[in-house]
């Protein structure tokens, strides 16, 4: 009788647990805003350089979210012994009337990090915070001060499993803008359909006049690609279980599951061709023979204004 009372108590509880859990997933799919209540909003600095902050208070319906694509590769070990984001993009997303931004920061960006002296390529922030947690840490707080905005989430992924990701979702039609036959790419103009290996060449390749600038253009067309072929397989649950599989122990981020989910419950609503791409706007500038990107502040807080 003890052992029967013990396993009706512990499947009534199972239920009871299963329940809550159903009712808080169902409410935070409707009430996608509620998943983001409780947010930390990091500090952002007072450098002359930064971008003005004119919203200081931090708004529950709107989030930012920055993508880091990291280059793990072995030779970046050897070099210089970390990792650099070579994509940085934040989006803007409403999660009451479901408009999305994009604004992507080139990586060669001349900015001040937090806790160093002088200024440096934003993506250097991600090496001095150190591998993992940290170095994604001070990105965020990097980014924020800045921009001016309060980013306060990341996704990551690794560079490398682009072709897995790609291949999951049954490859992503493009229009290649010119010929890439070089540094690893092998892409003739023109609309053709990129299969992972080729989406891979299309995203990293920079070696045309506007390098770093003319590559973060076409990874905001790539991305938007890649969330039309995604939408178009809604209905196809293989293609979502392949794409788990690809991201699965190759994705970091500090959003819990709820936030995932009411991410995704508003994603799913979202038409590609209505998010608003952005580029920080600047010019080369070369110091000590290293190249930099360097933002026009005043351009940069005027497209701030739509951004946001």
């Amino acid at each position: 009788m003890k052992k029967k009372r013990l396993v009706l108590i512990i499947s009534i509880a199972v239920i009871i647990a299963l329940s809550i859990w159903g009712y808080k997933s169902y409410n935070v799919i409707n009430n996608p805003e509620t998943a983001f209540k409780n947010s930390e909003v990091p500090k952002n600095s007072t450098d002359a350089n930064t971008a003005k902050k004119d919203k200081p208070e931090f708004n529950n319906s709107k989030i930012y979210v920055v993508f880091l694509g990291l280059d793990m590769t072995d030779d970046r070990i050897k070099t210089i012994g970390n990792f650099r984001t070579d994509t940085i993009g934040i989006f803007s997303i409403d999660l009451k009337t479901k408009k999305v931004n994009l604004l992507s920061i080139p990586r060669d960006t001349y900015v001040q990090i937090p806790g160093r002296e002088g200024y440096d390529k934003i993506n250097a922030a991600y090496p001095y915070g150190g591998i993992g947690k940290s170095g994604y840490e001070l990105s965020l707080k990097t980014i924020s001060n800045f921009l001016g905005i309060d980013v306060n989430y990341y996704v990551s992924i690794d560079m490398q499993n682009i072709p897995q990701i790609v291949d999951a979702v049954g490859c992503v039609p493009i229009n290649v803008e010119e010929d890439m036959h070089s540094h690893g790419a092998n892409l003739n103009k023109g609309y053709q359909v990129l299969d992972g290996k080729k989406a891979e060449e299309y995203v990293r390749w920079r070696y045309d006049p506007m390098g770093d600038i003319n590559r973060v253009k076409r990874q905001q067309q790539f991305l938007l690609a890649f969330l039309k072929q995604l939408k178009a397989n809604k209905n196809d649950v293989s293609s979502y279980l392949k794409l788990y599989n690809a991201f699965k122990g190759e994705i970091y981020t500090n959003l819990n599951f709820n936030q995932i989910l009411a991410l995704m419950s508003v994603m799913k609503d979202v038409n590609a061709d209505d998010i608003r791409t952005y580029t920080v706007p600047g010019s080369f500038y070369n110091l000590n023979n290293i190249s930099y990107w360097k933002p026009d502040m005043e351009k940069l807080n005027k497209m701030l204004k739509e951004f946001k």
